[in-house]
């Protein structure tokens, strides 16, 4: 009976001391970063990542978002070194779990060229249905992700590299949403 209590006067807390976000409305600005660097027998392989995408809540709480993406691979002791540069899109959708806490899957891609000691493209699909975000003030949400699917297409010269994976356990992450009027 007592844990009863104490879970009881927790929820009332918690309800007392959170408030409704309305989303609708809000542009939003999403980005990442990433860096890979592997060394050894001799060899240096770095590579660096990026993409920037810009976009408006709708009244259904949906999004599209639009931008740009990049990746600078660069092998320092031979080739190839190369550079993807080109447009991306994103789609997801907010669905509230509790006042400031949602359900956000998204799902997304780009499309870019490849320039450098190999030249072609690269087309790449995206999902992850389990990413919460949490809105922390008025303009930053944090999310947490558990598990994506993602399909990579690589045309480079004169060959062809499929890639297909998919997680539910071992791809986690973190990142940070600006929201604006």
């Amino acid at each position: 009976m007592k844990k009863h209590n104490i879970l009881a006067g927790l929820f009332l807390l918690l309800s007392l001391t959170t408030f409704g976000q309305d989303l609708a409305g809000r542009k939003i600005i999403n980005g990442s970063l990433s860096a890979n660097i592997i060394s050894g027998s001799g060899q240096t392989i770095t590579a660096f990542g990026g993409s920037l995408l810009y976009g408006k809540i709708k009244n259904d709480n949906t999004y599209w978002a639009y931008g740009g993406s990049i990746n600078v691979l660069s092998n320092i002791e031979e080739s190839p070194n190369m550079v993807m540069v080109g447009p991306a899109i994103e789609r997801g959708k907010f669905v509230k779990i509790i006042d400031k806490l949602y359900l956000a899957p998204y799902i997304g891609g780009s499309v870019k060229g490849v320039f450098g000691d190999i030249n072609g493209f690269n087309v790449n699909a995206y999902a992850s249905p389990l990413r919460f975000m949490y809105h922390i003030t008025n303009q930053f949400m944090v999310s947490a992700g558990f598990g994506s699917a993602s399909l990579q297409f690589n045309r480079l010269e004169r060959t062809t590299v499929v890639n297909l994976n998919g997680s539910l356990t071992n791809n986690t992450n973190f990142g940070v949403f600006y929201t604006f009027k």
